[in-house]
């Protein structure tokens, strides 16, 4: 479903605005965005962008959704965290995305949402090539919430796209391999086990680019795969880490296992066909970066 946003000053709603929205947030501004964002409580506002106006918000305290209605919104970018266990994604995810477009189907703007999703949503461990049109049976409980979030907002009578997003790195995140590697331990060579990722400066970016051919009246998709689309075999990263920090990886276990993730290629198509370019292409120049 799409929407054209009128021009002049389009204004955005961000629900969940972290460490990623905030650096979004302030690309966003430079294009002429008005926009407000949502924080759990009022001590984390304060480490909003400075013109970003917050807003205090849990999605699942009913007295504070009113608030949504407040201003005829553009666009909403639904960006949510949980505690990792199953009882907490289905209350914040499930709950909360359906207690959100609620009240966002009252407002009159109808805004285009966009939904953070993940791509634990696909079940594929055999190393295939996935895409967006790729079959779902999600296997754990962060891949069963994500979905039916979608399934919400692909019900809803609001323009809506989710984004589905590989694993994220970057970003003053800690390099879980690295510290792997520093704990004397590397994954075996066989059997290949690809991964996936994305720098969260990208994230940052496909969410803005997929803004602004909002803005500018362009059609959307309902879903997009976020990830640098150079799939790596988990090995060839970990030795390439091992390298760049002066590992000797002939002194390291091959018991690692990851645990998250899955087996599999993922490629973002429809990035990919509207010419989206990745500010870091592959893993090297992420890790590089960071």
């Amino acid at each position: 479903m799409e929407k054209q946003i009128i021009a002049g000053s389009p204004r955005l709603l961000w629900v969940g605005c972290g460490k990623l929205g905030s650096y979004c947030c302030a690309r966003l501004q430079a294009a002429g965005w008005e926009i407000t964002a949502t924080r759990r409580s009022e001590q984390h506002l304060a480490q909003l962008p400075a013109a970003v106006h917050g807003l205090v918000l849990d999605v699942l305290d009913a007295a504070s959704q009113p608030a949504l209605l407040q201003s005829p919104w553009d666009a909403v970018v639904i960006t949510l965290s949980a505690a990792s266990n199953a009882q907490a994604y289905r209350r914040v995810y499930v709950d909360g995305t359906a207690a959100l477009l609620g009240v966002l189907q009252d407002n009159p703007a109808r805004p285009h949402v966009f939904f953070a999703s993940s791509t634990s949503v696909y079940a594929q461990n055999d190393g295939s090539v996935i895409d967006e049109h790729s079959d779902t049976d999600p296997q754990g409980y962060s891949g069963r919430c994500m979905l039916e979030a979608e399934a919400l907002l692909a019900a809803s009578a609001l323009p809506a796209t989710a984004i589905r997003f590989s694993g994220i790195y970057g970003g003053g995140r800690s390099n879980h391999l690295l510290n792997v590697l520093r704990d004397g331990r590397i994954c075996p060579k066989l059997p290949v086990h690809f991964s996936n990722r994305i720098h969260s400066a990208d994230c940052a970016n496909v969410i803005a680019h997929l803004l602004a051919r909002a803005e500018q009246g362009e059609s959307l998709a309902d879903l997009y795969l976020a990830c640098d689309g150079a799939s790596a075999a988990l090995r060839e990263v970990m030795e390439w880490l091992a390298r760049q920090n002066g590992i000797d990886t002939a002194l390291l276990r091959e018991d690692y296992r990851p645990g998250r993730g899955g087996n599999r290629r993922c490629v973002p198509r429809r990035l990919q066909a509207e010419g989206f370019r990745f500010s870091y292409p592959s893993y090297r120049e992420g890790f590089e970066a960071a």
